[in-house]
């Protein structure tokens, strides 16, 4: 996910790399919080506590699917922003992405 969130920051221009850097932002969190949710279930296991394998699977899918998401919301916020001004180009966003 790192390599194609770079692959799109390449793509956006110096005004727009704000939105891969805040999608960066989020991704580290969420990678903080999976941390601290290992750490608590590695000990919840020390002290005897069991967790359900079911439960922390869709812990982790979750956070997996929630950064595909983000991604995929970012490619085609970029292709927009790419194609600004291109008649031609059916906007992903009916709003547009400039204000």
């Amino acid at each position: 996910m790192d390599k194609r969130l770079a692959e799109i920051q390449q793509r956006l221009t110096n005004d727009q790399k704000d939105l891969a850097i805040f999608v960066k932002h989020i991704f580290d969190e969420y990678d903080k919080k999976a941390d601290e949710h290992r750490r608590l279930i590695a000990s919840n296991a020390l002290a005897g506590i069991k967790t359900s394998g079911v439960e922390e699977k869709v812990f982790y899918d979750t956070i997996q699917e929630t950064k595909r998401w983000m991604l995929d919301v970012l490619e085609r916020t970029a292709q927009d922003l790419e194609h600004t001004g291109d008649k031609n180009w059916h906007k992903n966003f009916p709003d547009g992405v400039h204000s």
